[in-house]
């Protein structure tokens, strides 16, 4: 199973909104997204989790060590 990474940082800005979309369009049901940004930053993850929703995935938000936050994503089949 493909697994795809894609790390926002500090900021998450509509060049990487329009990154995330043309992404999750290339992935078939199944395969699985991983996007990391910085926890303090996380209330950001808001516009990434709805175009998540928008497109068919289940998710899942963790916290991570050093501060980092992610979000799991599978495509729905």
């Amino acid at each position: 199973m493909k697994e795809i990474y894609l790390n926002f940082g500090k900021e998450i800005n509509s060049c990487d909104i329009q990154n995330l979309n043309k992404t999750l369009e290339k992935l078939e049901p199944g395969q699985e997204i991983i996007i990391q940004l910085e926890a303090a930053d996380a209330h950001q993850a808001d516009v990434v989790i709805e175009n998540l929703r928008n497109s068919n995935f289940d998710l899942q938000p963790h916290g991570g060590h050093n501060g980092e936050y992610y979000i799991i994503a599978k495509k729905k089949g």
